[in-house]
């Protein structure tokens, strides 16, 4: 594997493999990489000839000082496990390095993708995804982007990235990885203790409980039941909603002939996680 710090060196190196007709896939990640990361990384193996992960800790994709400060960096764990995964490029750029990339110059049309759940939790925060993940694309001119659909919101909004700005690249959504007990893998619940990891669990648990009961449940009930049920083990419930993914338009009644999401966000401690279901 080789591991590239410069925007230069790497632009050199893209315009060798471009030459070469070589088709590239990219993973975007912030680090502490889990098995989550590792479907991605893959998947990506398979489908191109040279997989490029980058590491970058995004300062503009945080509201909040403190969560920036700790999320964790765990970068030669992360260089181990990528070596192991035979990955052919680590991108690990400073912040004076990325300084370097122009920001992008354009405003995407994002409805209510930027209005709501994320959007409205976390003010600025998808503004950095995009700055950041458009500079990588600019750089790196992959054939193809993986991304997990934990962060669903995110991956939809990096798909209309693409379909309005970068037409030539394809996303690629992958699964949600989850642990023995449901817990959707991310590299935040290495704050929880072993105690709050178990309770973790139940947001799983009450978003397959709503999926069982979609069609018996008005949506008032499903909310009501995932509050009192998180509630009772001292999870903090940012939002509940149950969304048209269409038009990412929240809902009060199911229609069959509609998709949906139940999407989540809780605070255990001072860690929040997100999950969301196909219902």
């Amino acid at each position: 594997m080789k591991q590239i710090n410069a925007v230069n060196d790497l632009l050199s190196f893209i315009q060798l493999i471009k030459q070469q007709n070589k088709t590239i896939g990219i993973v975007p990640t912030m680090g502490s990489l889990h098995s989550g990361h590792d479907s991605l990384i893959k998947r990506c193996k398979k489908e191109n000839n040279i997989t490029i992960v980058s590491v970058y800790v995004n300062p503009n994709q945080f509201n909040n000082k403190n969560d920036f400060l700790n999320y964790p960096r765990t970068l030669d764990a992360d260089i181990n496990r990528l070596k192991t995964l035979n990955c052919d490029i680590l991108f690990s750029p400073s912040d004076k390095e990325i300084s370097k990339i122009l920001n992008p110059n354009f405003k995407l049309k994002l409805g209510n993708l930027n209005k709501y759940l994320e959007a409205d939790n976390r003010p600025g925060h998808f503004e950095g995804v995009i700055n950041i993940v458009a500079k990588l694309f600019e750089i790196t001119s992959p054939n193809k982007a993986y991304f997990g659909e934990k962060d669903l919101q995110q991956l939809l909004i990096i798909k209309q990235l693409c379909l309005q700005k970068f037409k030539n690249i394809q996303v690629i959504s992958c699964a949600t990885v989850r642990n023995a007990g449901g817990l959707a893998k991310s590299s935040r619940n290495k704050h929880l203790t072993e105690k709050e990891l178990i309770i973790a669990r139940s947001i799983y648990k009450v978003l397959n409980e709503v999926k069982k009961n979609k069609l018996d449940w008005s949506v008032k009930k499903a909310k009501d039941y995932v509050r009192k049920y998180l509630n009772n083990l001292s999870i903090n419930l940012d939002y509940f909603e149950i969304i048209e993914i269409e038009k990412f338009s929240f809902t009060q009644e199911i229609n069959t002939n509609c998709n949906y999401y139940a999407m989540i966000a809780v605070t255990i401690r001072e860690t929040r996680l997100i999950d969301n279901l196909k219902l």
